[in-house]
């Protein structure tokens, strides 16, 4: 239950999320379908106030805020990188929510602390079975996950210039078609609904498309390095500073994706059985 040395992928995928570039390309809910998505799974989880809440990989925290001022939960926020751990809880003025420090697969936390867990585009940056484990672990006999993420079919995806953009759109390791599915039952999850919020993907790739080419209309005239303002950590990732036309490369093949029905992504809500 202690927490170990972080996976080299998984603190990447931190501080891409807490990166100001990746919030002004995608804004502060770094994931398909935002908040609405979010909303959609506290309201369908019919959590009681006062229920205690994980939110797992939290990023900047816009969903455990939302669910602490909406729902009157008690949450904990947890992810990977100090950094990010502490711009958001800059941004927090809800007492309801404490940010935490660490990372699956070793939470910091007894068994069955939590009435429900949330991860939203979380999993796909680790041991998916190794964190279910640990997630059913943490949640209460009967509790809760919510679940989003993608699901990928044979999707060739253009290198993508900067990582930024394939973690804003969940493509970094996506699913596999039926592997969802296989895990949760393994992890001792029963599913009690699923959505396909494929759509969301395309929107998102709209968004990033359209705020891209505004920081780069704005750098261009401004005579600013791209890579500078991304950062010397982020930057040092890559070939280049950040390519706009692979990006938008990389944009237009998810679209096709999702179009043609290779990509998708999946909301699904679990109970934990009590025999897991």
């Amino acid at each position: 239950m202690t927490t170990g040395a972080q996976d080299p992928v998984v603190a990447c995928c931190s501080s891409l999320y807490g990166n100001p570039l990746a919030e002004l390309l995608a804004g502060e809910s770094l994931h398909p379908g935002g908040l609405a998505t979010t909303r959609e799974l506290l309201t369908t989880a019919r959590l009681g106030l006062g229920a205690r809440l994980l939110d797992v990989g939290c990023g900047l925290g816009a969903s455990a805020r939302l669910a602490a001022a909406e729902y009157g939960l008690r949450v904990d926020a947890l992810d990977a990188s100090p950094a990010v751990v502490a711009r958001a809880a800059a941004k927090a003025s809800e007492a309801r929510v404490h940010w935490t420090i660490g990372t699956l697969p070793e939470l910091p936390f007894e068994d069955a602390t939590f009435d429900a867990v949330l991860a939203e585009c979380v999993l796909s940056t680790m041991d998916r079975a190794a964190a279910l484990s640990e997630l059913a672990r943490v949640t209460r006999p009967g509790g809760t996950l919510l679940l989003s993420d993608v699901e990928a079919m044979g999707v060739a995806i253009p290198r993508l210039g900067h990582r930024i953009v394939g973690a804003a759109l969940c493509i970094t390791d996506a699913w596999r078609p039926g592997e969802m599915d296989k895990r949760l039952e393994a992890a001792g999850y029963s599913v009690v609904r699923r959505w396909d919020r494929s759509r969301t993907i395309v929107e998102l790739a709209d968004r990033i498309e359209a705020r891209l080419a505004i920081v780069g209309a704005a750098a261009r005239d401004l005579g600013l390095d791209l890579g500078a303002l991304i950062g010397p950590t982020l930057a040092a990732a890559d070939d280049e500073s950040f390519p706009m036309t692979a990006a938008r490369d990389a944009i237009d093949a998810v679209r096709d994706a999702v179009r043609d029905g290779t990509l998708r992504y999946n909301v699904v809500v679990a109970t934990a059985r009590a025999n897991a």
